[in-house]
C-alpha cells in the first residue's frame, strides 16, 4: 500500500512540472498540425491519381 502512496505522490509532483501551453502556443501547435494532415493529404491524393491512371492504362494494354 505504501509504494501505491509512493506513487501517486510521485505522479503528483512530476505533474505539477509540466508544462501547460497557454491558448497563444495551443492554437499554434493546432494550426502547424492541421498544415501538415492537409498538405500530406494532398501528397497522397495526387500519388493515388498518378498510381491508379498508370494501372488503369496498363490494364487496357493488356
Amino acid at each position: 500500500m505504501e509504494k501505491l502512496r509512493k506513487f501517486f505522490r510521485e505522479v503528483r509532483t512530476e505533474i505539477k512540472k509540466t508544462h501547460w501551453p497557454n491558448r497563444k502556443e495551443l492554437l499554434g501547435a493546432t494550426g502547424v498540425v492541421l498544415i501538415i494532415l492537409l498538405s500530406t493529404g494532398v501528397y497522397f491524393f495526387v500519388l493515388d491519381l498518378i498510381f491508379s491512371g498508370v494501372i488503369s492504362n496498363l490494364f487496357k494494354l493488356f
